[in-house]
Protein backbone atom coordinates (compact mmCIF):
# COMPACT_ATOMS: atom_id res chain seq x y z
CA UNK A 1 0.00 0.00 0.00
CA UNK A 2 1.76 3.01 -1.05
CA UNK A 3 1.43 6.37 1.12
CA UNK A 4 -0.18 9.24 -0.43
CA UNK A 5 2.38 12.50 -0.50
CA UNK A 6 0.08 14.94 0.83
CA UNK A 7 0.01 12.86 4.26
CA UNK A 8 1.54 14.38 6.59
CA UNK A 9 3.60 11.35 7.96
CA UNK A 10 4.67 10.24 4.39
CA UNK A 11 7.77 12.73 5.19
CA UNK A 12 8.79 10.96 7.87
CA UNK A 13 9.93 12.37 11.10
CA UNK A 14 9.40 16.20 12.63
CA UNK A 15 12.57 18.29 13.61
CA UNK A 16 11.17 17.66 16.94
CA UNK A 17 10.23 14.27 16.67
CA UNK A 18 13.85 13.44 15.65
CA UNK A 19 15.46 15.48 18.32
CA UNK A 20 13.50 14.01 20.80
CA UNK A 21 13.93 10.28 19.23
CA UNK A 22 18.10 11.23 19.18
CA UNK A 23 18.08 12.11 22.65
CA UNK A 24 15.76 9.20 23.73
CA UNK A 25 17.21 6.23 21.91
CA UNK A 26 20.77 7.61 21.02
CA UNK A 27 21.84 8.07 17.38
CA UNK A 28 21.33 5.17 15.09
CA UNK A 29 24.69 3.36 14.76
CA UNK A 30 26.14 0.67 14.66
CA UNK A 31 28.12 -0.26 18.26
CA UNK A 32 31.80 -1.21 18.64
CA UNK A 33 31.86 -5.25 18.73
CA UNK A 34 34.51 -6.10 21.64
CA UNK A 35 37.70 -7.28 20.15
CA UNK A 36 39.52 -10.11 21.89
CA UNK A 37 43.33 -9.00 22.70
CA UNK A 38 45.76 -9.60 20.40
CA UNK A 39 47.43 -12.83 22.66
CA UNK A 40 44.00 -14.43 23.80
CA UNK A 41 43.22 -14.99 19.62
CA UNK A 42 46.75 -16.04 19.61
CA UNK A 43 46.88 -18.70 22.47
CA UNK A 44 42.95 -19.75 20.61
CA UNK A 45 45.01 -20.40 17.18
CA UNK A 46 47.12 -23.06 19.51
CA UNK A 47 43.45 -24.86 20.27
CA UNK A 48 42.17 -27.84 18.15
CA UNK A 49 41.60 -31.57 17.48
CA UNK A 50 45.33 -31.75 16.29
CA UNK A 51 46.99 -29.47 18.57
CA UNK A 52 45.13 -30.99 21.87
CA UNK A 53 47.09 -34.09 20.57
CA UNK A 54 50.12 -32.23 19.75
CA UNK A 55 50.07 -30.85 23.78
CA UNK A 56 48.90 -34.62 24.94
CA UNK A 57 51.52 -35.95 23.10
CA UNK A 58 54.02 -33.02 24.91
CA UNK A 59 53.07 -33.43 28.29
CA UNK A 60 53.19 -37.00 28.21
CA UNK A 61 56.70 -36.83 26.91
CA UNK A 62 57.56 -34.74 29.71
CA UNK A 63 55.95 -36.40 32.20
CA UNK A 64 57.92 -39.82 30.97
CA UNK A 65 61.44 -37.76 31.21
CA UNK A 66 60.51 -37.01 34.40
CA UNK A 67 59.92 -40.01 36.11
CA UNK A 68 62.45 -41.95 33.81
CA UNK A 69 65.22 -43.33 36.36
CA UNK A 70 67.90 -42.64 33.49
CA UNK A 71 68.30 -38.90 33.21
CA UNK A 72 70.68 -39.41 30.90
CA UNK A 73 68.74 -40.30 27.73
CA UNK A 74 66.98 -36.73 26.88
CA UNK A 75 65.20 -38.16 23.74
CA UNK A 76 61.53 -37.81 25.44
CA UNK A 77 62.93 -34.55 26.73
CA UNK A 78 63.67 -33.31 23.30
CA UNK A 79 60.36 -34.83 21.52
CA UNK A 80 58.12 -32.49 23.96
CA UNK A 81 60.20 -29.38 23.34
CA UNK A 82 59.85 -30.47 19.29
CA UNK A 83 56.07 -30.80 19.56
CA UNK A 84 55.78 -27.51 21.55
CA UNK A 85 57.75 -25.77 18.65
CA UNK A 86 55.52 -27.44 16.07
CA UNK A 87 52.34 -26.08 18.08
CA UNK A 88 53.79 -22.72 18.28
CA UNK A 89 55.08 -22.57 14.98
CA UNK A 90 51.96 -23.45 13.23
CA UNK A 91 49.96 -21.55 15.41
CA UNK A 92 52.33 -18.19 14.28
CA UNK A 93 50.92 -19.47 10.57
CA UNK A 94 47.38 -19.56 11.54
CA UNK A 95 47.51 -15.96 13.21
CA UNK A 96 48.67 -13.88 10.21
Amino acid sequence: MKKDPTDVGYYGLTEEQAAEKLREVGPNALSEKKQLPAIVKFLLTMTGLFNYLLWAGAILSFITYGISADKTDKSNLYLASVLIVVIVVTAIFSYY
